[in-house]
């Protein structure tokens, strides 16, 4: 595996978009619209696993103004499979901030890096769990 400037470079364009709030564009480049795409949210109801609720997903995409602050932020691949992961604080318009990470997949279709999967999570203390 080999460090991907090509991944990183496009995570961070999306990240650029969150504080336009004009996200939605940036989602329809980068995800995948093949079957087996998976998004995984923090939200227990946040759980894309078909084509259509993807295109829906992506269609109500956009909505959102935030700052991101990336604190770490690797890419990797390997032939014509790539991942990304990092965390990042996520400054909303109303002063929260709240932490999270990212793990993503990409492949490539007709030379294109397309994200396959994403996984979002808000870390919680073991001891919070209980």
């Amino acid at each position: 595996m080999q460090p991907c400037d090509e991944l990183r470079n496009i995570v961070l364009h999306h990240y650029g978009k969150f504080d336009s709030g004009e996200q939605a564009d940036s989602i329809k480049d980068t995800y995948s619209l093949q079957d087996g795409v998976i998004i995984i949210g923090n939200d227990p109801n946040e759980w894309v696993d078909d084509r259509d609720s993807l295109l829906a997903w992506i269609n109500a995409g956009g909505a959102v103004k935030a700052e991101i602050i990336v604190h770490n932020l690797k890419a990797l691949s390997e032939g014509s499979v790539g991942w990304t992961i990092d965390r990042v604080t996520v400054k909303f318009p109303n002063g929260v901030e709240v932490p999270i990470r990212h793990t993503r997949i990409f492949h490539k279709e007709n030379s294109v890096w397309k994200m396959v999967h994403l996984h979002v999570s808000i870390p919680v203390a073991n001891e919070s769990i209980g």
